[in-house]
């Protein structure tokens, strides 16, 4: 298991790794997933989840139909020897980090880097309500990771509909964009209820990266509304899917995942069709909902 994790407190308590080194020249795709509910069948971050984790091994972790076979099939991209990189940016605590690593092994999943919650931390601060909310978080992570980024890079993000993963994915295309910065950004998240401390410190980091478009696509596990009710108010750049049959015959389409490694994935997944956020796409690049904007 990966012994090099580093811990951060800013702009948010978090443990993370990153083992590669991409070059400042790459323009290919860039895969950040989450792990709760989009790769793995868990739900750590609910209490009672939290309270499993001294018990629970890699091999207890079941990873949802075909899920295993599309991580390859993006690893591999659609010529089967692109290596893309693999992120995972997960709201689930530290703590399980060796028992996810066992079972990305146990699968055969590549990856490039892991960041982590940090909720002892929070918890000895008292910031409980910290240890289920994740829009803090998960900003942070995807700031911090977009900093290892080069300009060129064509970012894919995959999360679920258990959490708020469309909303944030998209706050964070807008951040990282330009659109979405200073007093803007901080009303924004104050708005969305985050902490004020994590606020001021997001805004910071986000004021030394340098604006660019690097989120092409959100895709969206619909565990919780099946019919894609849950992202309706988000624009085209968000795609619900059902299962992982669905999102990889989308992937296909869109030239990001190779029909060998479809016919893997359809293997072991249900068939199906993506959806679509029902609103028309922003006239002026923005991905965020306005509803969700606060001054912007």
């Amino acid at each position: 298991m990966s012994t090099d994790y580093q811990r951060t407190r800013t702009p948010y308590p978090m443990s993370w790794v990153n083992h590669r080194e991409i070059g400042p020249f790459y323009e290919g795709p860039v895969y950040i997933w989450d792990i709760d509910k989009t790769y793995l069948n868990t739900r750590f971050s609910q209490l009672k989840g939290l309270l499993r984790i001294p018990f629970e091994l890699g091999v207890d972790k079941d990873a949802y139909p075909g899920v295993v076979a599309l991580l390859q099939g993006l690893r591999e991209g659609p010529d089967g020897d692109q290596h893309c990189p693999l992120y995972f940016v997960s709201a689930s605590p530290r703590q399980i980090r060796d028992s996810v690593e066992r079972k990305m092994l146990l699968d055969g999943i590549e990856f490039d880097g892991l960041s982590f919650k940090d909720p002892l931390h929070l918890f000895m601060r008292g910031q409980f309500s910290q240890l289920t909310e994740q829009i803090a978080f998960k900003l942070a992570a995807l700031v911090r990771l977009a900093g290892d980024l080069p300009d060129g890079a064509q970012c894919h993000l995959f999360g679920d509909d258990a959490e708020q993963d469309a909303l944030i994915y998209s706050l964070f295309g807008d951040i990282i964009a330009g659109r979405l910065r200073g007093d803007d950004l901080l009303a924004t998240l104050l708005a969305l209820g985050v902490r004020d401390v994590y606020c001021k410190k997001i805004v910071t980091a986000v004021a030394a990266l340098p604006a660019r478009e690097l989120v092409r696509s959100i895709s969206i596990h619909l565990v919780r509304a099946a019919d894609g009710a849950s992202i309706g108010g988000f624009g085209p750049h968000v795609s619900g899917y059902a299962s992982a049959g669905a999102v990889a015959s989308h992937l296909v389409r869109e030239g990001l995942l190779g029909e060998r490694s479809a016919q893997h994935v359809m293997a072991g997944s249900s068939p199906g069709e993506v959806v679509r956020g029902a609103v028309d796409a922003d006239p002026e690049g923005w991905l965020t909902p306005r509803s969700y904007r606060s001054g912007a």
